[in-house]
């Protein structure tokens, strides 16, 4: 009697659990939880790392199932100070951890999961591709915040917001400074380009075979502590395939050197291209 009765309990709790797991699909072949996940239904994450040895953080995410990339949606993204007591919230509008998320089964993300919200703990560090890190984007040796905005980058690449870390030494103050309508943080992209030993930075707009243009932004450094992270545009390269009054001409280059704000065209190095 006490064997039937114990292999009752375990087929009775074996079939619970293979319930929970069941997953229906859509027509579509997708899972048909997802239609849960309609930009508008949180998912609570929390991750179990520090990350750069002194941010704790959790995420009240947002995932939309009909944005490309998959799961793209807005974000509340809470870090907190391990040694300090200091926290902040930045708010993102394409916020995304990736797909394998949703099928990895340790982090069982289904029906029950986002109805109940439970909170998915995480290892940041598992994370293939970051949706935020820290790197020194203006050349002064401090880090920067940066979140990914996956995919909403010209031509399809990834784009970035750059938030400062105002930090005074020997104080307890602490600043989040945005910087998302300030050149030429603004339009950091996946084809911005860094050069360190000249302080620069290389803006690409890309605008078709024979209208992209280029600009380059130079570090201009400051003594105020609050106020140093400026850039200046110093060099500009337009291609444009018509003249001033609209009418069709070959391909042709434009180089200007920009002094005090006026760009100055540099004649040796413009021309047609091939």
């Amino acid at each position: 009697m006490k064997k039937l009765l114990l292999f009752l309990f375990i087929s009775i709790s074996f079939n619970a659990s293979a319930a929970d797991d069941l997953v229906e699909y859509m027509d579509n072949g997708l899972p048909k939880h997802y239609e849960l996940l309609d930009g508008k239904t949180p998912i609570y994450i929390e991750f179990t790392d520090v990350i750069q040895g002194r941010y704790i953080v959790d995420v009240e995410w947002f995932p939309d199932w009909g944005l490309v990339p998959m799961f793209n949606g807005p974000a509340n993204i809470n870090f907190k100070l391990v040694d300090r007591d200091v926290k902040f919230t930045i708010k993102t509008d394409f916020f995304n951890i990736g797909n394998r998320m949703f099928s990895f089964p340790k982090y069982r993300i289904n029906a029950n999961t986002i109805a109940n919200k439970e909170v998915i703990k995480m290892k940041y560090s598992d994370i293939a591709n970051e949706p935020f890190a820290f790197g020194d984007m203006n050349f002064d040796g401090v880090k920067e915040l940066v979140i990914a905005n996956r995919r909403q980058g010209q031509r399809h690449h990834d784009a970035y917001e750059v938030y400062l870390i105002q930090e005074i030494k020997d104080t307890s103050y602490f600043n989040i400074m945005d910087l998302t309508d300030t050149l030429p943080y603004s339009n950091i992209d996946a084809t911005t380009e860094f050069d360190s030993d000249n302080k620069t930075i290389q803006l690409y707009y890309s605008g078709g075979a024979c209208s992209s243009s280029y600009e380059t932004y130079k570090r201009v450094f400051s003594d105020y502590p609050l106020r140093d992270y400026n850039f200046e545009l110093i060099h500009k390269i337009d291609y444009e395939t018509w003249d001033e009054d609209g009418n069709d001409m070959p391909c042709t280059k434009y180089v200007y050197d920009v002094v005090d704000g006026k760009e100055i065209l540099d004649e040796a190095k413009s021309g047609t291209v091939d």
